[in-house]
């Protein structure tokens, strides 16, 4: 009996236009490892295949019943998008500022899914923090009818305006405490908040989408982490996945929970944002949101002479910004990095110093160093906005990102990461 579906288990796995003989001849097509096919037929040593490009023909020893995790580092323009498939679950860190993802989600991914009048069920949503090129874009997928939500999970620290000024990035008020200064506002439940009048334009808009979503029982809950907490723990293809959470910290002052501010809005909730370690079998990455210098040396401080940073992915903190730390870097010391960044030419993200130092302070004799601007192409007519694959097994790593090519047998510029035991 033929098994009704497949995924790729070899990076770059061949698709035959023919076989005779059980010999294959014309390769027409090469996928990615945990690419899902449909198996139609079998002959001898291969299985006859549908996928999303040209089908054909795959060899079965390429192909087995377990995906891995797939890690799509989406090209959303000057923000972050992420999208994250292992075992059943979907996962999203962040969405960028504008439609992006949504276009991404609706008219690519789960296409086949939502053309068949299927909801798509995203299992957790994690926004880093409140800056509009990390949480923006969720407006339009949460507003989605055809999507469903389970955790919306934040760290906490939302915008307020000041002076009817719809823009203004206030955090609200602060205390003063042994000389150090610290936020007065901490949100837990955003579906218990009401307080939108106060925020600005871009965050109302947010909350009210988050609060119809759950009235119409398309959201689940939300919830504030913190460093120490472990927002997923599973055990998914018999291997370990786990998402913990190595920032931000609160500390305890007056009785409650505050967060530091560092005399500047925007550094504070930059510097506050979730820091997510994803372990999947035997490998790591990390999502640091915007982390920048006064945040890593405090997360340095804090953690003392342990190093939970080190990764062997990392996606590059603050779009590939002048404002980080070296000793930070050598503690992550991952053996790629991801960069993701858009066209706003005032910040010129990502900056020279970035990218050099994520080679410097990388592992293995040729790191690898990602940009998602760089992973785009541009036609006579528009931008083709691209992304950074990752296909893991819980041993190997590989990545890939697309050729400027219409070349399905040559499309895919790919690596395989060291090993690290």
């Amino acid at each position: 009996m033929l098994p009704p579906f497949l995924y790729a288990t070899a990076n770059e796995a061949p698709v035959y236009e023919s076989i005779l003989n059980n010999r294959a001849s014309k390769l027409i097509n090469k996928i990615q490892s945990g690419t899902y096919v449909t198996i139609t037929a079998e002959e001898g040593d291969f299985y006859k295949v549908i996928t999303a490009g040209p089908n054909g023909w795959m060899r079965k020893t390429d192909l087995a019943d377990t995906m891995g995790i797939k890690i799509f580092y989406l090209d959303v323009g000057q923000g972050d998008g992420v999208l994250i498939e292992v075992g059943n679950l979907r996962i999203l860190v962040d969405s960028g500022p504008s439609v992006n993802m949504h276009n991404y989600l609706t008219k690519w991914q789960y296409t086949y899914l939502l053309n068949k009048g299927q909801q798509v069920h995203i299992d957790y949503v994690f926004v880093s923090h409140f800056d509009a090129d990390h949480y923006k874009g969720l407006i339009a997928v949460l507003n989605d009818k055809r999507f469903t939500f389970g955790t919306v999970y934040h760290a906490g620290i939302l915008k307020f305006a000041e002076k009817n000024n719809p823009y203004n990035t206030g955090l609200g008020d602060t205390i003063q405490h042994d000389g150090v200064e610290y936020l007065t506002k901490i949100f837990d439940n955003l579906l218990r908040t009401n307080e939108a009048a106060a925020f600005n334009r871009d965050i109302a808009n947010f909350m009210d989408v988050v609060k119809k979503a759950a009235v119409e029982n398309r959201l689940g809950k939300t919830k504030r982490l913190a460093a120490g907490d472990t927002a997923i723990s599973k055990t998914i293809e018999n291997k370990k996945f786990t998402i913990d959470i190595l920032g931000p910290f609160t500390e305890k002052i007056g009785g409650r929970h505050r967060f530091i501010y560092w005399h500047d809005e925007g550094k504070t909730i930059n510097g506050h944002s979730l820091v997510l370690k994803i372990t999947f079998g035997a490998r790591t990455f990390l999502f640091g949101g915007d982390l920048n210098t006064a945040s890593e040396l405090y997360l340095l401080q804090q953690y003392g002479n342990a190093n939970p940073f080190m990764v062997d992915v990392a996606k590059s903190c603050h779009h590939g910004s002048s404002d980080f730390t070296e000793v930070f870097m050598q503690q992550v010391n991952p053996f790629a990095t991801v960069i993701s960044s858009g066209d706003n030419e005032s910040f010129s993200h990502p900056r020279a110093d970035a990218i050099g130092c994520a080679g410097k302070y990388a592992r293995g004799n040729r790191p690898l160093v990602y940009s998602t601007e760089l992973a785009r192409s541009v036609s006579k007519s528009k931008i083709l906005f691209g992304m950074i694959n990752l296909r893991c097994n819980g041993n190997d790593i590989y990545m890939n990102q697309m050729k400027e090519t219409n070349r399905p047998a040559d499309m895919w510029d790919a690596y395989t990461l060291p090993r690290t035991v």
